[in-house]
């Protein structure tokens, strides 16, 4: 299967649908023009852990990133689409994705119960300064009644240690730090994997209470 797909064919099934003059000129369009009229309509989106790499990630004309779902333990790989004043926007196969801010995860589309929007600058500082104490962050969630609910919570962060990341062959030193968080809510826990120059190499971060937490593995950067 992964042969077949060739180069980051896991990545954007969904677009190989589109001619390859429709495909916008951004890495999201060139990923795709990749693996244009290798997939057949209406194949399965597979695991990406299954189909990823070493080779392929090394040859891979874009960045990507994978992210696990707590809830159903399923692996997608995004790429990114546009940044838009600081904010990072992250794309799947099936049209869902993510928004990061300095590493943090900012919002969700497609996941269900998304994240709407954070407010996260506090914990980029904290993070930027090697901990801090009651760091705000607020949650705004989209609810069903398409009420915009909005949550304050107080967070703790510290780094509890280091670690060593290997991602399908490649080694990446990180010091890990804990985001603690009570307030307007149940208490939940983030968890990023920082390196020496700041980039968020993993995170494991609370979408929603009904979603639960995702695993973000920054692959390629």
């Amino acid at each position: 299967m992964s042969m077949r797909l060739g180069l980051l064919g896991a990545l954007m099934l969904a677009l190989t649908a589109c001619g390859s003059d429709d495909l916008p000129d951004t890495p999201l369009g060139t990923a795709a023009r990749t693996v244009g009229g290798l997939v057949l309509p209406g194949e399965p989106v597979p695991d990406a852990r299954a189909v990823l790499t070493p080779e392929m990630l090394a040859n891979s004309p874009t960045a990507v990133m994978l992210l696990v779902t707590e809830r159903t333990d399923r692996g997608l790989t995004l790429v990114p689409l546009t940044v838009n004043r600081g904010t990072e926007q992250w794309i799947d196969a099936n049209g869902g994705g993510i928004l990061r801010r300095d590493g943090i995860l900012v919002g969700t589309r497609g996941l269900g119960f998304d994240l709407l929007t954070a407010d996260v600058a506090p914990l980029a500082a904290a993070l930027r300064a090697g901990g801090g104490t009651n760091v705000l962050r607020v949650n705004r969630h989209l609810r069903g009644d398409d009420r915009i609910e909005v949550r304050r919570y107080f967070c703790d962060v510290r780094p509890v240690g280091g670690e060593t990341l290997t991602f399908y062959g490649r080694n990446f030193r990180t010091t890990v730090f804990e985001e603690s968080c009570t307030g307007e809510g149940d208490a939940f826990v983030n968890r990023y994997w920082r390196e020496g120059d700041g980039t968020i190499r993993r995170a494991v971060e609370r979408v929603s209470p009904e979603t639960g937490h995702v695993e973000l593995s920054l692959l390629v950067q």
